[in-house]
């Protein structure tokens, strides 16, 4: 808390001093969303942002137990209210708590229970591998076709974003803290920043449910991210793989998916899985022993192996069909493009692709 208001302890002794009925936890509580929305209001008024305090008493607040102090005695909830003793509240029967019990929010006429529950096995559909990058975001196969999504929509919103955010602050240090112009630059900088967030967010859930739609209940192996390469490569690369949103991705797919597993993927988009051997590409993969393909693809196929076999395989299944996608607002060609590019299904020869 701030230096003008009293600290955690002090606030809990007077709430138990002036509601001695009230239970400790129950004063933790209360505490906790008072420090809470102090701290938010002292967040926008820096921001330079809009905020108001209660301009009224109100005359009856919520009351939170949590697990510690509320129970369930045969058949009855009890809630303990200090001096005063135990309120006891009869359960219906027939209702049965799905889970264990985490928090009971006593209000005007009503009571809320909170439980937690255990998380259902999902499962039932294909196993398939996944390679997160930056021009192409999401590469998926589950061994037979493959799912590349554009990442480049992604990609100019961030280096935009950054952009946008070296001008705002240049401008920004050479006005005086606190002045008119100064919060008008933080209140734009913001604006921007929101506004970036909003587009990434939006793009990243199209993104992940396009591989949800392709392998509905699929379970997933992810190659798990690392910014170790940033070490060895440009200045503006580096800034660009650093920005990537791959954790983001990661905790989308894995509630769309069955399950997101991640594996180490070192070296999974140098190594061809038809003859075993390692080398660097570009954007197409093409290998001394014949087999071509895009680079994301190898990559992908190489992870599902990993994730199936705990390493990489030679002659592993390779996709047929390979099918770009870009996560575009719009299913159809955008204005002005001569054709479709939202998917594009290409069959790749068996014989290049090792089957």
């Amino acid at each position: 808390t701030s230096d003008k208001w009293p600290s955690k302890a002090d606030l809990q002794k007077e709430i138990k001093r002036q509601f001695p009925d009230l239970h400790s936890q129950s004063a933790q509580q209360t505490v906790g969303d008072f420090c809470e929305a102090i701290n938010s209001a002292e967040s926008l008024s820096k921001k330079g942002e809009p905020f108001n305090y209660p301009h009224k008493k109100a005359t009856y607040r919520q009351v939170i137990f949590t697990n510690q102090g509320a129970k369930v005695r045969d058949g009855s909830l009890i809630l303990p209210c200090g001096k005063a003793g135990k309120l006891a509240i009869r359960i219906p029967k027939g209702v049965v708590l799905p889970g264990r019990l985490m928090e009971v929010r006593l209000n005007y006429g009503s009571i809320e229970i909170v439980c937690r529950v255990a998380d259902e096995p999902r499962g039932g559909g294909p196993t398939i591998g996944i390679d997160l990058g930056v021009n192409t975001v999401i590469a998926a196969t589950d061994g037979e076709r493959a799912v590349l999504i554009g990442g480049r929509e992604i990609k100019a919103t961030v280096q935009l974003r950054n952009k946008q955010l070296a001008e705002i602050c240049s401008e920004q240090s050479r006005k005086t803290k606190g002045s008119r112009r100064h919060k008008r630059l933080q209140r734009r900088k913001y604006r921007m920043l929101e506004k970036s967030a909003n587009k990434i967010r939006d793009l990243c859930h199209k993104a992940t449910r396009k591989v949800a739609d392709a392998f509905p209940n699929a379970k997933a192996y992810v190659g798990k991210p690392f910014n170790d390469a940033c070490r060895t490569i440009g200045r503006r690369q580096a800034q660009t793989v650093s920005s990537a949103c791959n954790r983001k991705i990661i905790n989308l797919l894995n509630y769309k998916l069955a399950a997101a597993i991640e594996v180490e993927e070192a070296y999974t988009s140098q190594t061809c899985p038809v003859c075993g051997q390692r080398s660097k590409h570009c954007r197409t993969y093409r290998c001394r022993c014949g087999f071509e393909a895009p680079r994301d693809v190898v990559g992908c196929s190489n992870i599902r192996a990993i994730g199936i076999g705990g390493q990489m395989q030679i002659g592993c299944p390779l996709p047929n069909t390979i099918h770009f996608v870009h996560p575009s607002k719009y299913p159809g060609p955008k204005p002005g493009s001569r054709a479709d590019t939202t998917q594009v299904a290409r069959e790749q020869p068996r014989e290049a692709a090792g089957l």
